[in-house]
């Protein structure tokens, strides 16, 4: 090989050397701003997802303290009340604002969690409702459908209770997560 083709291609080579580095460099650029972006993204939406989860976290705490007793068939009373009913009623309705909130702070499992309390809340509302008709109106509500309405009122508390202990793991997790997963 001659001295003049050996430049060239040693100058080639030097070349392609610096733009492969430069190249490199700026993916390396790139990715440490996107990286930096998303980390500042996550740090925005932690501090409104923690209010937004500690709000319903209290209301869940009232729904739950007003749903106690029918959790368990034996400590369901046997005239709810006109104060008790309108307390839970109240409770699962408080949940609504609060539930619309996580559900915008998100993220998806959380906000399926909040949605699926909101909804057991209203249903769990509807269910004293009807129980406590039926207990107070024995003559025109069969024992059958007494019994019904209070396995259902029973079932529909025990789920409020096990989805509010669901929704406390995943906030956690969601406040947790530092995007490594992701």
């Amino acid at each position: 090989m001659d001295a003049g083709l050996a430049a060239v291609l040693g100058a080639l080579a030097g070349s392609v050397a610096t733009i492969g580095a430069a190249l490199a460099t700026g993916w390396a650029q790139r990715e440490e701003a996107r990286i930096a972006a998303r980390a500042e993204h996550r740090r925005e939406r932690r501090e409104p997802r923690l209010e937004a989860y500690k709000a319903f976290i209290l209301a869940t705490s009232d729904l739950r303290e007003q749903s106690t007793f029918f959790t368990v068939k034996e400590l369901v009373p046997d005239d709810p009340g006109d104060l008790s009913t309108d307390l839970l009623f109240q409770a699962a309705s408080a949940l609504k604002d609060s539930a619309l909130e996580v559900s915008l702070a998100g993220p998806r499992r959380v906000s399926k969690d909040a949605i699926k309390i909101q909804r057991l809340g209203s249903d769990l509302s509807t269910n004293v409702s009807l129980l406590k008709h039926a207990l107070e109106n024995p003559e025109s509500v069969s024992q059958h459908l007494r019994r019904s309405f209070l396995r259902d009122t029973v079932a529909t508390a025990r789920g409020v209770s096990r989805a509010i202990d669901k929704f406390v793991l995943q906030a956690q997790a969601a406040l947790d997560d530092d995007g490594s997963l992701s």
